[in-house]
């Protein structure tokens, strides 16, 4: 067997192993942050009671359908993620760590704020461990970048 190999069938057992079923879309106004400190949220406070780490990212120029296929292309072609549950308005995705597969959650909530102009947003968190090294927070920095170009 090839190091490659290897390398494919750990990742495939770490998939196994680490279970990801507590990744579920929920509304915004039921989220609950993790008190381990391994999740970030960027929200208005108009939308949440929660203590958010950023605001909301405005979009314009893009309708809510773009908006999905934006997140999708970051979450899916960008970082191998795959999609949990897709609604009108909301996702939610499993992406996990490249090397050990650790799965996180990147969800999103899409409202139209006026005319052509949206807010979106997006909260990532990790299933397992205390911290998450800026994972989370760098997935939802990037993705407000790509949203606002």
């Amino acid at each position: 067997m090839s190091n490659n190999e290897g390398i494919i069938m750990l990742s495939a057992l770490l998939e196994v192993i680490l279970v990801d079923e507590s990744i579920k879309l929920r509304a915004l106004d039921e989220l609950r942050r993790a008190s381990r400190g391994n999740d970030y949220l960027m929200a208005d406070p108009d939308l949440t009671t929660l203590s958010a780490n950023g605001a909301s990212v405005t979009v314009v120029g893009l309708d809510a359908e773009a908006i999905h296929r934006a997140i999708e292309g970051y979450a899916v072609d960008q970082k191998n993620g795959e999609a949990r549950e897709i609604r009108d308005l909301s996702g939610v995705y499993v992406i996990r760590t490249p090397a050990l597969r650790f799965p996180n959650g990147l969800s999103y909530w899409i409202e139209e704020a006026q005319d052509g102009v949206y807010r979106v947003s997006l909260y990532s968190w990790s299933v397992y461990g205390s911290r998450d090294y800026g994972v989370n927070r760098s997935h939802l920095e990037t993705l407000a970048d790509q949203l606002v170009q």
